[in-house]
């Protein structure tokens, strides 16, 4: 997930601090349990045996637990942090709908709107405010582009009064 979006709340804030560093953790983890496996396998692979406490078996299964309680806690965020960013942009879709006159109706069901000719029209079910978002703007009236030299005749007949 891109954390490109903006982030205004120091929980959320937070939240995706703690996955960069657990992510960070799990991979300075795998590098170190990268060579302790190549040492080991070099130990398994020689002729002579090794002694005991050369073997790095207890470093193996903890750089394991390690990546594993990182990994789990940055893939745990980062879904929480999908689900919070979902229910916003839901959240944003029905306020965009109903602050422009559109209704959720049980029947019949989902989000409908009256255009100001009195036609209803069905924009989406009411699962998917971000689909009946779309189809509202499609039949808004546009609004005019603002042209230029109308906002420089404006202004000085406000600095004359």
């Amino acid at each position: 997930m891109s954390q490109a979006t903006q982030i205004s709340s120091p929980a959320l804030k937070a939240l995706v601090e703690t996955t960069e560093k657990a992510k960070e953790l799990a991979r300075e983890e795998i590098k170190a349990l990268r060579k302790d496996l190549l040492f080991l396998e070099r130990q398994l692979n020689s002729k002579k045996t090794p002694p005991p406490d050369e073997v790095p078996l207890h470093d193996i299964v903890h750089g394991a637990m390690e990546i594993f309680k990182a990994g789990s806690l940055a893939m745990e965020n980062e879904r929480m942090l999908a689900g919070m960013k979902d229910a916003v942009e839901r959240s944003l879709s029905e306020d965009f709908l109903l602050g422009n006159g559109a209704t959720l109706l049980k029947e019949p069901a989902g989000w409908h709107w009256i255009s100001p000719k009195g036609v209803m029209h069905f924009l989406g079910s009411g699962e998917e405010p971000q689909k009946a978002v779309a189809k509202l703007k499609r039949h808004l009236p546009r609004k005019p582009k603002a042209q230029p030299g109308a906002e420089e005749a404006e202004a000085p007949a406000t600095q004359d009064a």
